[in-house]
């Protein structure tokens, strides 16, 4: 996969939102109030390729995620590198803001998971 900016989406500022994370994919609202998704499937496949992660676990990895930066982020391995920022009104913490714990359950439940990129 090409080194390509991400697509950023910062979650809580204007209309960004998480719609709903379901087996097969992320809904989400970007800034502009824009209906968009992430397949999970296709990232799973990414990441197989990036990181050489075996599948057939009873979880598969799908993101990266950034817990000691600020704003924490989830970043996704499809093709657009879609990377959800989690802006809070909590001070700084090296723990996950509510939304992005809240995403990482979510994914949890839908039976992926996402790695440290340190």
């Amino acid at each position: 996969m090409d080194e390509i900016v991400p697509e950023i989406v910062r979650i809580g500022v204007a209309n960004a939102r998480i719609k709903c994370v379901t087996p097969q994919r992320v809904e989400y609202f970007d800034e502009a109030g824009q209906e968009c998704f992430v397949d999970l499937e296709e990232c799973a496949r990414n990441w197989v390729q990036l990181h050489g992660a075996r599948r057939g676990r009873k979880y598969s990895y799908v993101a990266g995620r950034g817990m000691i930066e600020h704003p924490h982020w989830i970043e996704f391995t499809n093709k657009r590198r879609t990377r959800f920022e989690f802006r809070s009104s909590e001070a700084y913490t090296s723990c996950f803001s509510g939304e992005a714990r809240r995403l990482k359950h979510l994914l949890f439940e839908a039976r992926w998971i996402t790695g440290d990129w340190l």
